[in-house]
């Protein structure tokens, strides 16, 4: 399971948007629980959470947002009642219980149509006037998550972004070996067919630097992330090791890898 978590300005427009996501044009939020909060809108809501901001003024992020995914495949069969239960336990590590806040649900995400998750917005001061603290709130939202994950035995997020890798690692070899030569179009295409999307990082200019490849759970990662030889630089040279050592393997130790090619 992953969490992540910042403090901002923008609460009403982030709320909005919560409420209203939608997927190729069909709804797809739903609100899960909220606490001491009463409004229709995000708006409303955020309206509501105002008269607590008044003692801090010069706070300009006063405002909560976190995002809360298990996996796809532990979240496929969670019910509302689940989902509640989940990000309430989560507030309730994060030390946010005495807050106003509201949990949505999206069913995915343009990426991935399945892979579900949750949106939370929180009042930053407490119901008793108490600004909290958001110093580090990325890495307490991740251990909170792993926390959860441990006692419910879910996967967790250090576990996903692994294991993700090493799945787009085995796609990507896969399609090198195959390839003839190495031209990105090309290997974006057969990554595609293996279900893992490939964007290409360029520069104002239009110089292409790099690309990012989108795991089948939903979760982007720089080439360099997956590992050094599959950057732009080194590619060419990890497909010449990796036909060389498909070839050695099927004919035994009898070729040696040479510049410009295989050689018996």
């Amino acid at each position: 399971m992953i969490a992540k978590g910042k403090s901002i300005s923008h609460g009403t427009a982030a709320l909005e948007y919560d409420l209203a996501k939608e997927i190729n044009g069909e709804a797809a939020a739903t609100e899960i629980h909220r606490h001491e909060l009463f409004g229709c809108t995000g708006e409303e809501m955020v309206q509501e959470m105002k008269p607590y901001f008044v003692d801090f003024p010069n706070v300009k992020n006063n405002c909560l947002r976190f995002e809360v995914s298990p996996s796809v495949e532990e979240s496929a069969g969670m019910t509302d009642a689940d989902w509640a239960k989940l990000g309430n336990d989560f507030m309730q590590r994060m030390g946010l219980m005495n807050h106003q806040y509201i949990i949505v649900k999206h069913s995915g995400t343009e990426k991935n149509r399945r892979q579900a998750h949750l949106h939370i917005l929180a009042n930053r001061v407490s119901l008793s006037g108490e600004l909290y603290k958001d110093n580090w709130i990325g890495k307490r939202a991740t251990e909170a998550a792993n926390s959860i994950a441990r006692e419910r035995n879910l996967v967790q997020s250090k576990d996903i972004g692994k294991a993700n890798r090493e799945e787009i690692k085995q796609a990507m070899d896969d399609v090198l070996t195959r390839m003839q030569g190495f031209d990105l179009t090309g290997f974006s295409r057969e990554l595609e067919k293996l279900g893992f999307k490939v964007r290409e990082a360029r520069a104002s200019t239009g110089k292409l630097n790099g690309y990012y490849v989108t795991s089948r759970s939903g979760t982007e990662y720089k080439a360099s992330e997956i590992g050094k030889g599959y950057t732009l630089a080194h590619i060419e040279k990890t497909q010449k090791n990796l036909k060389y050592n498909s070839i050695s393997r099927n004919y035994g130790n009898t070729l040696k890898p040479k510049d410009g090619g295989l050689h018996l």
